[in-house]
């Protein structure tokens, strides 16, 4: 094992050169799509082209060979990658930021993590099916089987997070407090394949079953610590706001980057599939019925209104982050509106397409149907919720309490 001390700082590339990578790559995944979601996981030419590629060092830190750059090149680069493949996006994006979430822990940690290389894949899962996490002489031990580890067949360290139940078998205590996140190698768990949906298949979200797993205390963290500003990995890499800032906001909108790719991409394909296509029925061109050409343009402006909104979001993030500020209640509320406003206008305008296409729309081999099934799977994610989102952002707007303590209970001012 290489010692950590012996890391040194990779030479990070332009955000142009990330970006061009990202390109180059679209042809290849658009190609493996079909593959990757008939597999339900990435395929391992797909994850060594990510490594080769460096998209899964975009916010690792420089300490360890990363690139640390900053939140928007992040969601840029998956949005890119989505229009040829949303489950590899999500590797990019969501499990990608995975990196900071490790960046933001103690220095032991991260030289676990990255002692021994700089290719490595972080899996979450925080959604306890069964068992718990126990406190233990020394540390916590875990088990039970967690949901939605994205990407764990490549991973090498997978974080788990729960509430620490109590060894009576009492309920534990509730609350985002209470919660704690524990970090265990890939070595120390087992897949449990029931990862069988209609959508996003190629993220490999699999189950794990941790059997009695015993993690020293210094792998444990309070999962709010761990996302509130100035975590312990501040200090180990102080040069990125992404690993010191309150990282909530920026996680809840790491999906953002592959939605919008993804409506993109379906986009992309309906336009080169309906300059081709000849109604079976009428012998004529379809790309002459103006209902098509109406309704392609209403498309292309949700989508083009869903990027405005992203691109917002993103500025306003990397301004906060910068400042190393932490965003205002009014700005939160607002933040959580557009991204569900990203995700609806997304699926508006995807489902218009698809249902233009008739029956050759629900064809499993229709790229268009893919982006569908896909678009509709990201959406169903708690971050973008409509009833949740919108009835908070409403009670906030109308001067009611919204329920949320990080609303109701901050100061609504910067820094």
């Amino acid at each position: 094992m290489q010692a950590a001390s012996e890391i040194r700082a990779t030479k990070a590339p332009s955000p142009e050169e990330i970006l061009s990578r990202a390109r180059g790559l679209v042809p290849a995944l658009r190609e493996r799509a079909r593959q990757t979601e008939e597999r339900r996981a990435l395929p391992p030419e797909t994850m060594q082209d990510l490594y080769d590629t460096g998209l899964l060092r975009i916010l690792q830190p420089a300490r360890y060979g990363g690139y640390e750059m900053d939140w928007p090149m992040h969601l840029e680069a998956a949005r890119i990658i989505a229009r040829a493949c949303p489950s590899t996006a999500w590797i990019v994006s969501v499990v990608g930021a995975h990196a900071a979430i490790a960046a933001r822990l103690n220095k032991r940690c991260q030289d676990d993590i990255w002692g021994d290389g700089e290719d490595i894949l972080i899996a979450t899962a925080t959604a306890p099916s069964t068992g718990g996490i126990y406190k233990a002489d020394g540390g916590y031990r875990a088990d039970g089987v967690w949901r939605f580890a994205s990407g764990v067949d490549h991973s090498r360290w997978v974080m788990i997070t729960g509430p620490v139940r109590p060894d009576d078998g009492s309920e534990p205590e509730r609350g985002r407090a209470a919660l704690v996140r524990v970090l265990m190698p890939r070595s120390d768990i087992e897949i449990v394949d029931g990862w069988f949906v209609a959508g996003m298949s190629g993220t490999g979200s699999k189950d794990i079953k941790c059997s009695d797993v015993f993690i020293p205390e210094y792998r444990t963290t309070s999962a709010r610590a761990s996302f509130a500003s100035s975590p312990p990995g501040a200090e180990v890499n102080p040069d990125s706001y992404l690993y010191e800032v309150d990282f909530m906001p920026y996680f809840g909108s790491s999906l953002l980057g592959p939605i919008v790719g993804c409506a993109e991409g379906a986009y992309q394909d309906y336009v080169e599939i309906t300059k081709a296509r000849i109604s079976v029925m009428l012998g004529s061109n379809v790309a002459e019925n103006v209902p098509v050409q109406q309704r392609l343009a209403e498309s292309a402006g949700e989508i083009k209104a869903a990027r405005l909104l992203l691109e917002a979001s993103n500025d306003l993030l990397h301004e906060r982050g910068v400042a190393r500020q932490t965003l205002v209640p009014a700005e939160l509320v607002e933040q959580a509106r557009d991204r569900t406003m990203i995700a609806k206008l997304c699926v508006s305008a995807v489902t218009r397409l698809v249902g233009q296409m008739g029956a050759l729309g629900i064809f499993d081999e229709n790229p268009v149907q893919r982006h569908f099934r896909d678009l509709n799977a990201m959406a169903t994610q708690i971050a973008v919720n409509y009833d949740r989102n919108m009835t908070t952002f409403g009670r906030w707007e109308l001067g009611l309490p919204t329920g949320d303590p990080r609303i109701d209970d901050a100061p609504n001012q910067s820094g």
